[in-house]
C-alpha cells in the first residue's frame, strides 16, 4: 500500500475550514409563527466558529426522509446553505454555513416539508434502530415504540423539548445499534415467557451518557425487563420521579448515579407484574389482529405472539423483495435480499429448535453445526458454502438467478418444516436467549 503522509504535521492544529462558496440571497422574509420559530432557533440552531454563520439541525424522526422530501430539501439547501448535508449519529441532518438573514426563509421552507420540528438533542429526539422492521437479529419493534414515545413526549411533556440532559435510545435487540447503553433512559428488545406464550418485552437501562463537565462516559445499568406495551407507563414514572426528586442543578446523569440501580428497579417493579396480562400485551408495537391473521399462528392466535412465526414472515418478505429486484434487473440487490432471506429463515429454525443464535456468521455456523445432516434439509452444498457464494459470485443475471433459486428452495424447506410442527405456533423464543 502506498505510504500516505498526513496533510499537516502531527501535533499541530488542524487548519481552519475554508468558507465554501455560498448562496448570496437576498432571501424573502415569509410570514411565520414567531414563537415556533424562536423555539426552533433555540433548540436546533447554533452559532458556528466561523463568524457570521450558523449551523442548523433537522430533527428527523428515525432518520426517515421520503425521496420527494429529500429532493425538495436539496433544493432548499442549495438556496440557503453550504452544498454539504451531514448525517448525525442521532439520525438527524446537519446543515452548515447559513447566514442569519436566511434563517426565517429556511425555517419557512422546512416547515412546508415537515422538517422544522423543534427539540433537537432533547428527550423527544429519540434514536432507534430498525428492529424487527428490517433486521434479521431484531427481537422487538423499536421503531413503533419510538413513535409512541415521541407522541407522548410532544403532547404531555412539551416543556422538556428545551431540556438537553435526558436522552432516549432504543434497540431491537441487545446489540445496541440504537445506542441504548449510552442513553439516559434506554431500552433493548427482549421477551418474557408466560407458560407457552411469549410477551414482547424491553429491557430498561438507565444512567448512560457523557458527563459534559469531565468528559467521562458512562454505560447504562440494566434495571428491569417490562412488557413492551408498558414502556410508556414506565417512561411517565421515570420522568415524574426525576421532576419530583432531583436536587437543584442536578442533571439526569448525576441524578441516576445518586439514586442507583436498585432505586429504579423498585419504582418500576409494579409495572413489571405479569400475573395480569391484557391480550394486547402479547402484540408488539405496530402489530394488531391483522398481523396475527397474516402470519397465521394457529389456535392461540388471539392472545399469543409467535416470534418464530414473525421471523419466518420476515424471511418470506425478504425473498419477495429479492424476486422484485430480480424482475427489475437489479442483480446485486436481488442477491443481497436472497442472502438475508436465507439467514433470517435459518435464524427462525434455530430458535424453533431451542438453539441460541446471534450474529449473521454465528447463525450460518450454528445452522451448519446442528443441521448439516438433518434429513429435512436436502442441501446440495454445506449451508455456509451455499449462503456465502454471494461473496465471490459476480452480480450478473446468471448468478442472481441461480442464487435466488437456491434461496427460494431453502426458505421453502424451512417454511414447510415449520408448518409441519403446527402451523408456526408450537415454539416460542425464550427470553433467556436475549440476556445481554
Amino acid at each position: 500500500m502506498k505510504n500516505l503522509k498526513p496533510s499537516h504535521p502531527i501535533g499541530s492544529e488542524v487548519p481552519a475550514e475554508a468558507t465554501p462558496t455560498l448562496p448570496q440571497g437576498p432571501w424573502q422574509t415569509p410570514a411565520i409563527d414567531n414563537d415556533a420559530f424562536n423555539q426552533w432557533k433555540s433548540s436546533n440552531v447554533f452559532a458556528q466558529k466561523q463568524s457570521g454563520f450558523y449551523g442548523v439541525y433537522l430533527k428527523i424522526h428515525l432518520g426517515d426522509v421520503a425521496p420527494d422530501t429529500a429532493r425538495a430539501l436539496a433544493k432548499v439547501v442549495r438556496e440557503t446553505a453550504a452544498d454539504d448535508i451531514r448525517f448525525t449519529a442521532e439520525q438527524n441532518i446537519l446543515l452548515r454555513f447559513i447566514k442569519a438573514e436566511a434563517l426565517p426563509y429556511l425555517y419557512h421552507e422546512l416547515t412546508k416539508l415537515g422538517l422544522a420540528d423543534a427539540g433537537h438533542d432533547s428527550i423527544a429526539d429519540i434514536t432507534a434502530c430498525p428492529g424487527t422492521d428490517t433486521c434479521a437479529l431484531g427481537v422487538t419493534n423499536s421503531t413503533g415504540l419510538a413513535t409512541e414515545l415521541k407522541d407522548i413526549l410532544n403532547k404531555e411533556y412539551p416543556h422538556l423539548l428545551a431540556v438537553k440532559d435526558v436522552h432516549i435510545k432504543i434497540s431491537g435487540c441487545m446489540n445496541s445499534c440504537g445506542q441504548h447503553m449510552a442513553a439516559s433512559i434506554g431500552f433493548h428488545g427482549s421477551s418474557i415467557k408466560q407458560g407457552i406464550k411469549v410477551i414482547p418485552a424491553m429491557q430498561v437501562v438507565i444512567g448512560g451518557g457523557l458527563d459534559l463537565v469531565t468528559g467521562q462516559g458512562f454505560v447504562a445499568d440494566k434495571v428491569i425487563k417490562l412488557p413492551s406495551r408498558r414502556i410508556p407507563e414506565a417512561l411517565r414514572t421515570l420522568l415524574s420521579d426525576y421532576q419530583n426528586n432531583k436536587q437543584e442543578g442536578e442533571n439526569y446523569l448525576k441524578y441516576s448515579q445518586r439514586q442507583g440501580k436498585i432505586y429504579f428497579y423498585n419504582i418500576l417493579k409494579p409495572i413489571g407484574d405479569t400475573d395480569q396480562i391484557n391480550e394486547v400485551e402479547f402484540f408488539d408495537w405496530g402489530q394488531d389482529s391483522q398481523y396475527i391473521q397474516s402470519i397465521g399462528v394457529g389456535e392461540c392466535a388471539g392472545v399469543s405472539y409467535d416470534m418464530v412465526g414473525a421471523i419466518l414472515g420476515d424471511a418470506i418478505e425478504k425473498l419477495a423483495e429479492a424476486k422484485t429486484s430480480f424482475k427489475e434487473e437489479i442483480w446485486s440487490e436481488s442477491i443481497y435480499h436472497a442472502y438475508t432471506a436465507m439467514v433470517i429463515a435459518a435464524k427462525g429454525w434455530l430458535l424453533a429448535k431451542d438453539v441460541k443464535c446471534n450474529t449473521h456468521i454465528g447463525i450460518i455456523e450454528d445452522f451448519e453445526t446442528h443441521f448439516a445432516k438433518d434429513p429435512e434439509f436436502a442441501l446440495v452444498l454445506p449451508f455456509s458454502e451455499m449462503v456465502l457464494q454471494m461473496r465471490d459470485g459476480e452480480p450478473d443475471l446468471k448468478f442472481a438467478e441461480e442464487y435466488l433459486e437456491t434461496a427460494s428452495s431453502f426458505v421453502g424447506q424451512i417454511i414447510k418444516g415449520r408448518k409441519a410442527e403446527g402451523e408456526l405456533a408450537e415454539k416460542m423464543v425464550l427470553d433467556s436467549y436475549y440476556k445481554a
